[in-house]
């Protein structure tokens, strides 16, 4: 098989006829060739460009073989990198013991010319396979589009199918649960890359990975995990406003140049990816306040979209709750049940603060704790009230302001929630929250409420 020069090699001994030798040989075939003489050579060429395959000898002067070979391990460069041992006489022993640790064969010196030609082909296929497993469990069964036939939904199915060709970042914004994640898979699985990684995490967690690697010495970390891994598929940032300046400087480099860099070096390390982020904050007032990098803002703000809230396509409610009934019966092997169509309008008049994420827990929880073959109405409203207490337990809390602004948010999305519940009744909704109605009335002036329109 010769090369077509991509294939990485790094050739790691002490010995320089040795290493020489087997440069001139892979370059014969094609491989793109690094040499290390000993472990602070090797280590500095691995951090500088990830290889494809590595050749490593037991004895080095500095460092044994098996040590780096841990080091290697713990940096996870071993999820992308084949190493294959190379012994002495007497060293047999402990180049089978690194099998153990990772390495996928051992030779033994002196080398066969041809049998090294032979191991570095099936070492590749070895990593071809490893990556397509990954790419395996990774994926999902089947392509999932959004679900529904509003005008909204196939507005959306279009914006994949219409997206999914090209490579420009994309910003998606909208409430909580409103499926940006869903359409971030639904946009990659309907891509060219659909074969390749899709990586999906938090601001948090890139700030606190970047932290964690900014803040070490060159030998105990490396930043080859996520972004690395993602290399040729779809990267997906959600909350991308709570980043970190470090955090928004490498997303930059990826926007700006399609490249990485590592161990704080200013050296740019090309990768292909697609870029998706996702807020529910207003990133241009983020801009305005010096929290958000205006140029980023500005290249994700050519493709922003925004995702409906379920509330403004709750005429999709009925297919969405078969989708999730159909989902949980078969991934989950919970016991399906029937919705009647007075439980789908009372379904359909809830505001779903929370959105599709609110309504899938709330579908699960009437499957697991039902015991009867069609879901009543009372058991509807029972959940209703405890799902929208949770909501707004947790997932609707904004720390960053201040305690007045709190009660006041919260006491608008109750009263307008109240006011959908009595239909805009004043003398109802006064009577259930406890409050006078004169007060109730003042209280709905202050907040800006149109009993009737509590939208």
């Amino acid at each position: 098989m010769h090369n077509n020069g991509q294939t990485k090699l790094l050739i790691v001994d002490d010995e320089k006829d040795i290493r020489s030798l087997m440069e001139e040989i892979f370059i014969e075939e094609g491989y793109k060739v690094s040499l290390a003489a000993n472990g602070i050579q090797a280590r500095q060429a691995w951090r500088d460009q990830v290889p494809d395959l590595i050749f490593l000898d037991i004895w080095m002067p500095d460092i044994d073989g098996l040590s780096l070979l841990k080091e290697m391990q713990a940096e996870q460069l071993l999820d992308h990198t084949s190493v294959i041992m190379m012994s002495g006489h007497g060293t047999i022993q402990t180049a089978i013991e690194a099998t153990r640790y990772g390495a996928y064969d051992f030779m033994e010196k002196p080398l066969s010319l041809a049998k090294l030609i032979l191991v570095a082909e099936r070492a590749l296929e070895h990593n071809r396979l490893q990556h397509e497993n990954r790419q395996l469990k990774v994926q999902q069964p089947g392509l999932v589009m959004p679900i529904g036939n509003s005008k909204l939904m196939r507005q959306q199915r279009d914006n994949i199918e219409r997206l999914a060709k090209y490579t420009m970042p994309i910003l998606l914004l909208g409430e909580t649960g409103s499926g940006k994640a869903f359409f971030a898979q639904a946009l990659h699985q309907m891509s060219p890359r659909k074969l390749q990684p899709l990586t999906a995490m938090s601001a948090e967690k890139l700030n606190l990975e970047l932290d964690d690697w900014l803040g070490s010495s060159i030998q105990d970390k490396n930043m080859v995990g996520n972004i690395e891994q993602a290399k040729g598929g779809t990267l997906v940032i959600s909350h991308v406003e709570k980043l970190s300046p470090d955090s928004q400087a490498c997303l930059a480099d990826l926007i700006f140049h399609q490249a990485y860099r590592r161990q704080g070096s200013e050296k740019l390390h090309p990768i292909d990816l697609r870029i998706v982020c996702s807020t529910q904050a207003d990133l241009e007032q983020e801009v305005n306040e010096g929290r958000f990098r205006e140029d980023v803002f500005k290249r994700l703000n050519v493709m922003p979209l925004i995702m409906p809230s379920l509330r403004q396509h709750n005429e999709d409610l009925p297919d969405l709750v078969y989708f999730f009934v159909d989902q949980f019966v078969q991934h989950d092997g919970l016991t399906r049940r029937a919705f009647s169509s007075d439980a789908l309008v009372q379904l359909k008049q809830y505001s779903w603060p929370g959105n599709l994420r609110e309504l899938k827990n709330l579908i699960q929880r009437l499957l697991i704790l039902g015991k009867t073959p069609e879901v009543s109405e009372d058991e509807i409203t029972l959940a209703l009230n405890q799902t929208f207490h949770q909501f707004f337990s947790s997932a609707n809390i904004d720390t960053s302001t201040d305690l007045k602004t709190a009660k006041e948010r919260f006491e608008a999305t109750y009263l307008k929630q109240l006011l959908r519940e009595t239909s805009g009744n004043v003398s109802e909704a006064a009577k259930r929250s406890g409050v006078e109605r004169t007060h109730l009335y003042r209280k709905l002036k202050a907040l800006e409420i149109d009993p009737k329109d509590p939208i």
